[in-house]
C-alpha cells in the first residue's frame, strides 16, 4: 500500500512538471536557477509583462499572486535594467505572444500588461532579496504596446532610414545619451505646427521631459527601463496622439520611420489631425485669474490656435464647457464685453457682489473665449457655452492635482 502511494505521488509531480514546461505552446526563456544566491535571469526574446520590481522577495509575492489567478507565473532579473520582471509568457518573437498579449490585456486585473523585447542580458548584480516594503513598478495602462502601432502613415518629407548613412545611426545607436528634436505637421498638407511635446516613460510613468517644437532634448538612455519611449504631442485644435519611439533601431517600425538624423541630433517628423465631429479637446494652456471669468495673457497664444482652427473650417461648431474645482460661492471679478480687453484683469474690475456659484463662474468664463473668439470674426452662431461647475471633476477636490479641475473643453459639434 505505501509503494503504491509513493509510485502516485511520483506520478503526480512528473504529471505537474511536463504541464509546467508545456507553458501554454510558448518557450521558456528564462534561466531557472534554484540557487537563492543566482536568480533567474532573462535571456533575449520577447516577455508579456504584468509587473517590475526593484526587490526579488517583493517579484517572488506578486508571482504567486498571478499564480493564484490560474495564469502560468513566472519572474527573472534583467541585469540591463537592475529590475525584476514578472511574465506569463515568453518566446522568442513577438509574434510568439501576440495571442496571449491579447486575451491577457482583455482581463480586468491585467489591462495594463505589457511587451518588453530582452535584446542582451550580461551578468550584473542584482538587488539582495529580504523582507523589503512593496516597491512594484508595473506597467500603466498606455504603456508602450510593442505589438501595435499608434503612428499614421509617415509623411513625404521624413527621410527614410534606408538613405541615411547606416554606420552613423548604429554608432549614434551605441552611445549611452540620445538628443532628439520634434516636429509637428498638419497631416493632410505637411504645413508645421507648434506644439508641446511630453516624453513618458511607462514602465514608471515617469515624464522624462517636455519641449516644444525644434527644441533638443537629452536623454540618458541607460536610465530608461522600457525598450521605447512615448512621444505625446500637444496642440491646439488636433487630436491627441502618442508615438512610440523605440531606443534601438528598428527599421520596420512605423514610428522608427519617421525619424532622421541631423549631426547628432535625432529628429522625429509627428503628422497630427485636424479634431472632427464628436471630438473634445482640453484647453490645457487656456488660463484665468483667480476668482475671475478674465484671461490671462499667456492664454493668447493658445485661444488664436482656436481662431485658425475655425477659420480654416466655416462650417464646423463647436461647444466650450467650463468646469472649476468644487461647487463653493463667493465674490468674483467678470470681463467686461463693452472693454474690448480680454487679457486685463485691472480693467475688468466689474464685481459680482451678491457672490456666485461654481457653475455661474464657469458659464462666464466660457463666455469670455466666445467673445473673444467674436471679436476675432467668428460669428456667434457656431459657439454654444456650458458651465458644469465642479459637477466633472477630474481629481478630487483637496488634492495635488485638483487645479487640474479648473479647465474649458472644446467639443466638436459639426464640421
Amino acid at each position: 500500500m505505501t509503494n503504491i502511494c509513493l509510485l502516485y505521488r511520483l506520478a503526480t509531480v512528473l504529471l505537474v512538471s511536463l504541464i509546467s514546461s508545456i507553458s501554454f505552446g510558448f518557450t521558456n526563456l528564462a534561466d531557472y536557477s534554484t540557487s537563492e544566491t543566482v536568480p533567474r535571469r532573462i535571456l533575449p526574446g520577447t516577455y508579456l509583462v504584468v509587473g517590475v520590481f526593484e526587490y526579488e522577495n517583493n517579484a517572488k509575492k506578486y508571482t504567486g499572486h498571478v499564480a493564484e489567478q490560474g495564469l502560468s507565473a513566472h519572474y527573472a532579473f534583467y541585469a540591463e535594467s537592475g529590475y525584476f520582471y514578472v511574465y506569463t509568457y515568453s518566446a522568442l518573437s513577438i509574434e510568439g505572444v501576440t495571442e496571449a498579449y491579447q486575451e491577457l490585456r482583455a482581463t480586468q486585473e491585467f489591462s495594463d500588461a505589457w511587451v518588453f523585447v530582452a535584446e542582451g542580458n550580461e551578468p550584473a548584480t542584482p538587488t539582495p532579496t529580504g523582507n523589503e516594503l512593496p516597491n512594484r513598478l508595473d506597467k500603466p495602462n498606455g504603456a508602450t504596446e510593442s505589438t501595435t502601432s499608434k503612428a499614421t502613415s509617415p509623411p513625404p518629407a521624413s527621410l527614410p532610414l534606408e538613405d541615411q548613412n547606416s554606420e552613423k545611426r548604429e554608432e549614434l545607436e551605441r552611445q549611452p545619451v540620445l538628443h532628439m528634436k520634434f516636429q509637428t505637421t498638419q497631416e493632410d498638407n505637411q504645413q508645421p505646427i507648434a506644439a508641446t511635446i511630453k516624453v513618458v516613460e511607462g514602465a514608471r510613468s515617469r515624464n522624462v521631459g517636455e519641449v516644444s517644437t525644434n527644441e533638443v532634448l537629452t536623454v540618458n538612455k541607460t536610465e530608461v527601463l522600457d525598450s521605447a519611449l512615448q512621444i505625446i504631442p500637444y496642440a491646439m485644435g488636433y487630436r491627441k496622439v502618442q508615438f512610440d519611439l523605440p531606443l534601438n533601431i528598428d527599421d520596420t517600425d512605423l514610428n522608427w520611420q519617421l525619424t532622421q538624423y541631423e549631426g547628432d541630433t535625432l529628429v522625429m517628423n509627428m503628422p497630427l489631425q485636424r479634431l472632427e465631429k464628436g471630438d473634445i479637446q482640453i484647453m490645457y494652456n487656456t488660463y484665468f485669474y483667480g476668482n475671475s471669468s478674465v484671461m490671462r495673457e499667456r492664454s493668447r497664444y493658445e485661444i488664436d490656435e482656436l481662431v485658425k482652427m475655425l477659420e480654416e473650417k466655416p462650417n464646423m461648431r463647436i461647444k466650450l464647457h467650463g468646469h472649476t474645482n468644487g461647487s463653493g460661492r463667493g465674490f468674483i471679478y467678470t470681463y467686461n464685453p463693452e472693454s474690448k480687453n480680454f487679457f486685463d484683469l485691472i480693467q475688468n474690475k466689474e464685481h459680482k457682489k451678491n457672490g456666485v456659484g461654481s457653475i455661474k463662474l464657469s458659464a462666464l468664463r466660457t463666455k469670455t473665449i466666445k467673445s473673444y473668439l467674436e471679436h476675432e470674426g467668428i460669428s456667434g452662431d457656431r459657439i454654444e457655452t456650458q458651465g458644469w461647475g465642479g459637477k466633472k471633476m477630474i481629481y478630487p477636490e483637496d488634492t495635488p492635482l485638483s487645479k487640474h479641475n479648473i479647465r474649458v473643453e472644446v467639443e466638436i459639434l459639426s464640421e
